[in-house]
């Protein structure tokens, strides 16, 4: 069920045990793709894993701005702090303790969030309150594949979600993420080593592809459902 479009009588009668929380960014995603897509995707499969897994859950809303930073010269990227990330999830997790929620997942489709996301879980698991757990989940690391930056598996999964948001396919001005020298970070906006932002080669992407890869995410966020309960 989808928390957002359930009345209060409708989520006291189901009583979800387990909160999906999609996780996304509003950032750059290269010339072709929207700024939105990290949180698009992730409030996609939550809502696929919502719909396939046998878990009592609850898709809560998405949280649509991340820690972004790095993309901020390009236009349309918002971004907040670490701090204001870990305390506002944190306040969301306090306001479901008095729930039948037991457990909550953080469905994340930004790379940016997953330090202060898992460290919040680590500290969620060693408090007292709130009396739930918590835990990471990101699809990126749920595919055999990598996964660039609008590359071409996320430009992939875009095609297949909302084919009618996606421009032409724009290689990126980097094959990978090239922010290390030497064990050393130098470049610390991703303009320096893209300039037009995106990473990879997307150009060869298509739907049907993006499917298959959406439905072995998908498939996995379920095991691991399967898996916490």
């Amino acid at each position: 069920m989808r928390l957002e479009t359930s009345s209060w009588t409708e989520v006291e009668e189901t009583a979800p045990t387990t909160a999906l929380l999609p996780v996304g960014s509003t950032e750059q995603h290269g010339p072709h793709a929207p700024v939105g897509t990290d949180t698009i995707i992730s409030r996609a499969m939550a809502e696929a894993a919502d719909r396939e897994s046998t878990a009592d859950s609850v898709v809560l809303p998405a949280l649509p701005v991340g820690v972004a930073p790095y993309h901020g010269h390009f236009p349309g990227t918002l971004s907040v702090s670490t701090e204001t990330l870990a305390s506002y999830v944190r306040d969301i997790l306090k306001s479901l303790s008095d729930s039948s929620v037991e457990r909550v997942v953080f469905v994340n489709g930004h790379g940016g969030n997953g330090g202060t996301l898992g460290n919040l879980a680590r500290e969620v698991a060693d408090a007292a309150e709130p009396d739930l757990e918590a835990f990471l989940w990101e699809w990126m690391r749920a595919v055999d594949e990598h996964v660039g930056h609008a590359g071409e598996l996320e430009t992939a999964v875009l095609l297949y979600l909302y084919p009618d948001d996606v421009g032409d396919p724009v290689a990126g001005d980097a094959l990978e993420w090239d922010d290390t020298v030497d064990g050393g970070v130098v470049h610390r906006f991703t303009e320096e080593f893209s300039e037009n932002g995106a990473v990879g080669d997307p150009t060869g992407a298509t739907a049907e592809q993006g499917e298959a890869v959406f439905e072995t995410a998908v498939d996995a966020l379920c095991s691991f459902l399967d898996r916490i309960e």
